[in-house]
Parts: structure tokens; C-alpha cells; sequence
């Protein structure tokens, strides 16, 4: 009986002590440290601050937001729905902020806002049936004076908001791409400040950093930013360049020492190389460069006569395609020999580019399916300066190319940068380009994509600002999804 009884009181003290416990921590005590699986808060987390941005934030994947020295005692809600652990799985919406509630003897409600007040705008000016899928862009602000301390890569949807966005400390990150691989999705893009190529999984979780693999003599090599080809984890193509000195150019009415800018790319297999390509080793071509160049050999200290912008595989034969700016010309390169197989454009131009057909300081060639070559003509040295798209059908055997489709819009005119992709369903998507010296072309679109009949079904705009204006290196299109469970298709 007297043990009896001794348990009774300790049960009674228990719940006392419990109740008041329960009762002191459901009405006092701030908010616990929050944290976002996808970002970093900013400001930092101050339970007095109740308005807060992140660094990436995203409506594709579930995300989680953890609550660190979480207490279920006290009543808290994410999104209107009641904690009930330490972290809460949530799927944002378009445009929907993180909003947590917690109450106490004075209830606070902390946001954190889905768009930074620091990414430019995106407008979108028409949508008539767009194809499906997602564009893939980077948001970086250039004028003649300065840039920004940071980059946003970036994912839109066809009324142009950003399912998808991550804020880089650097002034530029660029080339935001997708791949399939069998390991997965991969997400890609390079950072100009480290000449890094940064890898990132389904998760958007970086997974890997690409450097250019060091190479046997006592040049200093980089990573080129303009591009980069993912065929899986352990096997990838890096563009790269580095500066030859003191080359002897008398022979081009130079001078005797400069320093020229060559560009090399290599094929890595399991971390090592199994192919690689220089321009060093194709003196020809020096006297391919644009005159605008050319005159450089003379006076100038430094050299950009190639100026790689992308590189590309052929579907139907597997070798390289490759786009050099100041030489105007798109070449093939035997992904075994190294042998440029075929040029096309500027001089020495194997299929005698002739009026409408020429192209001029190109960018994105690409061989399509079909065989095909399309590419985005910044039309710099024509008269007038006239920027489009370009479809060639090529006769690699005869050496024919025709002209089979452009789309241009009028006073068009960008003379950095650009894309075009061919969708699936026939469309063409553009990404323009920029031009830092024209504020007539800064306000027109930035990305269009037009069906077959060169009809507009979507147009998105980027904001610009009086002292700068706001580009995307390129725009891409795929048509993907974010469930595993489903296939992945990405456009041509």
C-alpha cells in the first residue's frame, strides 16, 4: 500500500512537471534556426527579421525546410500545414513564398520570398501554343562600364517565371545546360572567374567541378567558357585555350612577337584524355581570320584570331562541329584524325557561300538529325548588320550547302552571343544574343520561338536598366520532366 502510494505522488509530480513544461514551451521562445535544402537565407536568419530571400529556390522538386531545436510543443505552420517534425517536405507553386507561422504570446510570420529583388525582370510578351518544355537561361547585366558581382542561371516556363533559380557570387556563369546520361540528369554550366565547369544532378546538388586536364608542355591552360558536351560522368568534352607567345607573324604583315590566342579542346575518358584538338597545329588557319582581325597581327599585342563559340557532335557520323567567331567559318573535325574534314564560310570556305548565303561572326552550330546544319548568323560584317537564324542543307559529297530556312526580324541586330535550337515539333527557338551599344535592339526580345511559317508563339523580354543591359548568354529549350519515373526528352 505504502509502495502504492509513493507512485501515485511521483506520478502526480511528473505530469505537474510535464504540464507546466509543455505549457512554458508552447507560449514562449522564439522561432529555431530555419534552413532551406536548396539555398542559403539572406539576411542571415535573426528571429527579429521576419523578411528573407535564398539563394536558390525552386517549384520542381520537393524541397525541405528544417527547423533546427525544433519543439513540438510549439504550434508552427509552413504553408498553412502544422509542423509536426524537426523537417517538412514542401512543393511550392509559381511565385509561391515560403511563409512560417508560429504562435506564441505574440504571434511572427516569417517569409521567405520566392523571387530575390535582385534578378531582372522577365516579361513575357506573347504566348499563342508554345511547344512544351522548359528554357534554360543566364541572367547577367553587361554595359561598357561594369558588371554585377553575381550571376542568376535560371529555368523558365512558358509564361517566362523561373521554376528554377540559383544566385552565383560571380560576374559570370554561363552555357546552362541540360543532359540525359545514364546516371541520370545532369545540369551544367561554367563559371567564368574560376574557369570552372560546374556539374549538377536531378537534385540540382553540385556533384562535380571540371577543370581542363593539364597538358605536356608549359602553356597555361583554361577552360572556355563558350561550351562544354556531357555524355556522362566519367566522359565529357572541355573546350579550353591558353596564350602562345612571341609567335613570329611577318609573314602575315605582323610583327615578330605576339601573342595569339589558340583554342584546344580535349575528349576526357575516365579522367584521362583520348583526344585532342589545337589550333596550334593548324597554322592555315591564321590566314582564315576575319580582316578585322587580321590587321591585328600589326598592331595589336594579343590576338583572338579563332575565338572559339561552340562545339557539337555530329548525329550521324559522330564527329565534331565546330564554330570559330572571327574566322566566320563552322568546320568538321575528324573525332579520330583530327583532319578539319570540311569549312564552311569565310575564306578558303569549301562550299562557296555565295550573297544571302554567307554567314558572318556565327554562333551554336549544330548538325541535326537529318544531316542538316543550323546555326545562329550574327551577320557583323554585312551591310546592313542584320543578325537570324540559319538552315543549311548540306551535301557533305558534293560540297553543297542551300539555304532551306532563315527567320529574321527587322532592325534585328546582335553582335555578341545567340542560339537557336529546332524543337521536336518543327519550331525554332532563339536565344538573342546581345548588343551593349545599341539601346533600340536591348528592348526588343531577348527570347523567341517561331513555328516553321516564322509565326511568333512565344516572345519573352528581359528588363533593362538605364546604365546597363540584362542578356542570357543563350536560351535552350528541352522538353523534360522532373518525375524519374517518366522518360526525358530534349530538343535537337
Amino acid at each position: 500500500m505504502k509502495n502504492h502510494n509513493i507512485i501515485i505522488v511521483l506520478a502526480l509530480i511528473c505530469f505537474t512537471f510535464f504540464s507546466c513544461t509543455k505549457d512554458d514551451e508552447s507560449t514562449t521562445g522564439d522561432l529555431p534556426l530555419i534552413q532551406v535544402s536548396t539555398g542559403e537565407l539572406y539576411p542571415e536568419f535573426n528571429p527579429e527579421i521576419f523578411d528573407y530571400y535564398i539563394t536558390s529556390l525552386n517549384t520542381l522538386n520537393e524541397i525541405e525546410v528544417t527547423l533546427n531545436d525544433f519543439n513540438p510543443f510549439k504550434k508552427i505552420f509552413i504553408n498553412n500545414e502544422k509542423v509536426t517534425g524537426k523537417t517538412t517536405p514542401i512543393k511550392l507553386t509559381p511565385g509561391e513564398d515560403i511563409v512560417i507561422q508560429m504562435e506564441s504570446p505574440t504571434a511572427k510570420t516569417y517569409t521567405i520570398h520566392y523571387l530575390p529583388e535582385d534578378m531582372p525582370g522577365i516579361n513575357l510578351i506573347a504566348k499563342n501554343n508554345p511547344s512544351d518544355g522548359y528554357l534554360f537561361i543566364n541572367l547577367y547585366k553587361l554595359s561598357p562600364s561594369a558588371a554585377d558581382d553575381f550571376t542568376y542561371i535560371a529555368i523558365l516556363d512558358n509564361n517566362g517565371f523561373p521554376v528554377y533559380y540559383k544566385k552565383l557570387a560571380y560576374t559570370g556563369a554561363i552555357n546552362f545546360k541540360f543532359f540525359e546520361t545514364v546516371q541520370g540528369k545532369r545540369f551544367t554550366y561554367t563559371i567564368n572567374d574560376t574557369k570552372k565547369t560546374i556539374v549538377m544532378d536531378e537534385n540540382f546538388e553540385v556533384i562535380k567541378q571540371i577543370d581542363f586536364l593539364p597538358p605536356d608542355n608549359a602553356y597555361d591552360y583554361s577552360i572556355e567558357n563558350h561550351d562544354f558536351i556531357y555524355i556522362d560522368d566519367d566522359h565529357y568534352i572541355v573546350p579550353g585555350q591558353y596564350i602562345r607567345e612571341n609567335v613570329d607573324m611577318t609573314a602575315y604583315g605582323g610583327s615578330n612577337a605576339v601573342k595569339l590566342v589558340e583554342f584546344v579542346f580535349q575528349e576526357v575518358l575516365n579522367n584521362q584524355v583520348i583526344f585532342e584538338w589545337d589550333t596550334a597545329e593548324h597554322p592555315e588557319l591564321l590566314s582564315a581570320t576575319d580582316p578585322l582581325y587580321y590587321t591585328q597581327y600589326a598592331t595589336a599585342e594579343k590576338v583572338d584570331y579563332f575565338h572559339f563559340n561552340s562545339i557539337a557532335i555530329d548525329p550521324n557520323d559522330e564527329n565534331f562541329i565546330v564554330s570559330a567567331r572571327h574566322t566566320n567559318q563552322v568546320y568538321k573535325i575528324n573525332r579520330t584524325t583530327g583532319e578539319i574534314m570540311w569549312r564552311l564560310g569565310g575564306n578558303n570556305d569549301d562550299f562557296n557561300l555565295t550573297g544571302n548565303t554567307i554567314i558572318s561572326h556565327q554562333h551554336h552550330a549544330n548538325i541535326l538529325n537529318n544531316g542538316n546544319l543550323l546555326l545562329f548568323d550574327n551577320g557583323v560584317t554585312k551591310n546592313p548588320q542584320q543578325s537570324r537564324i540559319a538552315e543549311f542543307e548540306l551535301n557533305e559529297t558534293n560540297l553543297t550547302a542551300n539555304l532551306v530556312y532563315e527567320y529574321t526580324e527587322l532592325g534585328r541586330y546582335s553582335d555578341i552571343m545567340g542560339s537557336v535550337q529546332k524543337l521536336s515539333n518543327g519550331n525554332y527557338c532563339i536565344g538573342w544574343g546581345g548588343n551593349i551599344t545599341s539601346q533600340s535592339n536591348a528592348n526588343k526580345s531577348d527570347i523567341t520561338e517561331v513555328d516553321p511559317n516564322g509565326t511568333i508563339v512565344l516572345d519573352i523580354s528581359f528588363t533593362n536598366y538605364p546604365d546597363s543591359f540584362t542578356y542570357s548568354y543563350r536560351a535552350l529549350k528541352y522538353n523534360l520532366t522532373f518525375n524519374s519515373d517518366q522518360n526525358v526528352q530534349s530538343s535537337n
